[in-house]
């Protein structure tokens, strides 16, 4: 959710979607005779940590997308949709309006005939996945809308789960009457066609079975069923096929939550009281056991280690092979890999973030990236591009952040926006104050 504080309180915006989102505190407001001073000590300071060799940026080609407060907006893929707020006063009929990225031509304007909060969950095949965030789970609705025209394509009560990686396939989670509803006997996951919502093939979840989801990036690869007898079931989320199974946990009432379980790399991680337990996902056989609070800690795949973040603050890095401890460091609040490095943050004094290079085998800084929000995430290459917002100005300095180096670009400079801002098909897009949405190319 985005936000402007005004005279008069706080103001919605609206949505975008965050790739990386850093929170940071509103600033106390200081007289206008200040601010300029405050503005040139930022730039001297920004110079000076990006380096003697910072260079004037060409400017940047911007373009402006016509938004108003509520109006929720998305990027998906090559293009960025504007959804017009259906509880405004005087909101006439709903409509979804696409542009296309990096240049934010207008490409079509269609009515979407749906209410309440929305999010565009994904592209595949030509069509724009949209899912509804209702209040109640009777009202879920997920609609296929062709990208070339705004067309709806289908429509159906189900619970938009993930799109699977080779052939594209949307994933439903739903039952007779269109509400999902868990461990009843009467959900029903379902892989449909894109663009025609045929059902390519489906599984009715057994009384008491609980399903969990692998993913690789944005792809649903892995559909895993905990049922109530014990029995750990692993299907591929193409073709529905069952790939392994195995009895891996004690017995429990239909009626009873199972167990946690996380996946990171071709790992699954199922709690067993205060412990996890390594299985590799593709034959269930047991890797290791290890401490790891799974309700307050997450374990991302590092690539060579398993970095786990508590949400109480700190980071830990085991060992993938034997779950043994690398190193910890209570400071850090995130720890990430980029291509090939390991960047860790600490959160500041300020509220800001810190971003270091660390090495993932001692938790040694190998460099020092400086203070960033970061707006992308990493690249082929593994570098970053990062925002430092001025708050008094509205202002945003933007860089491409190099882990290897250690050092920053600065490319740009952008003026008028909120600190919601992301990156996608080449251009960096920011929420302006007046609701409006920036284009930089």
């Amino acid at each position: 959710m985005v936000a402007a504080v005004a005279a008069g309180g706080v103001i919605d915006l609206g949505e975008m979607r965050h790739e990386t989102e850093v929170s940071m505190p509103e600033p106390r407001r200081m007289p206008v005779r200040w601010r300029l001073a405050w503005a040139l000590a930022g730039l001297v300071a920004l110079a000076a940590a990006l380096g003697p060799a910072v260079p004037t940026p060409a400017a940047l080609i911007e373009a402006t997308i016509p938004a108003r407060l509520g109006d929720m907006t998305f990027a998906t893929g090559e293009q960025f949709y504007v959804v017009t707020s259906d509880r405004a006063e005087g909101a006439g009929p709903r409509t979804i309006t696409a542009y296309a990225l990096p240049d934010a031509q207008r490409l079509w304007q269609a009515p979407l005939p749906l209410s309440g909060a929305l999010r565009g969950v994904g592209a595949t095949a030509g069509q724009l996945l949209v899912r509804t965030q209702p209040e109640l789970p009777q009202q879920v609705e997920t609609v296929s809308i062709r990208e070339a025209t705004g067309q709806i394509a289908w429509r159906r009560r189900a619970l938009f789960e993930g799109m699977t990686p080779v052939r594209g396939q949307v994933l439903l989670w739903t039952s007779p009457d269109g509400t999902p509803t868990a461990s009843t006997g009467q959900d029903t996951l379902e892989a449909v066609d894109p663009v025609t919502g045929a059902v390519r093939w489906s599984y009715r979840v057994p009384n008491g079975g609980w399903l969990s989801y692998r993913y690789a990036g944005q792809a649903l690869t892995h559909v895993v069923t905990l049922l109530p007898a014990g029995r750990v079931e692993v299907r591929d989320a193409e073709d529905g096929r069952i790939l392994s199974a195995a009895d891996l946990l004690p017995p429990r009432p239909p009626s009873v939550p199972a167990t946690y379980v996380q996946f990171t790399g071709d790992l699954m991680l199922v709690r067993q009281e205060s412990m996890v337990t390594a299985y590799d996902l593709n034959g269930l056989d047991r890797r290791w056991t290890a401490a790891v609070d799974l309700p307050t800690e997450y374990v991302p795949d590092c690539g060579d280690t398993l970095c786990v973040t508590s949400q109480l603050g700190g980071v830990r890095v085991l060992d993938p092979a034997t779950g043994r401890t690398l190193w910890s460091d209570p400071t850090r609040t995130y720890a990430g890999r980029s291509g090939g490095h390991l960047v860790a943050a600490v959160r500041t004094r300020d509220g800001l973030t810190d971003l270091t290079v660390l090495d993932p085998e001692t938790g040694r800084t190998v460099e020092h990236l400086g203070v960033w929000t970061l707006i992308s995430p990493p690249g082929a290459d593994g570098k970053l591009i990062g925002m430092r917002t001025d708050l008094a100005t509205s202002r945003a300095w933007l860089a491409h952040l190099d882990p290897a180096s250690g050092r920053a670009r600065f490319f740009g400079l952008v003026g008028g926006v909120t600190r919601d801002c992301e990156v996608q098909a080449g251009a960096v897009i920011c929420r302006r104050l007046d609701a409006t949405i920036g284009v930089w190319r």
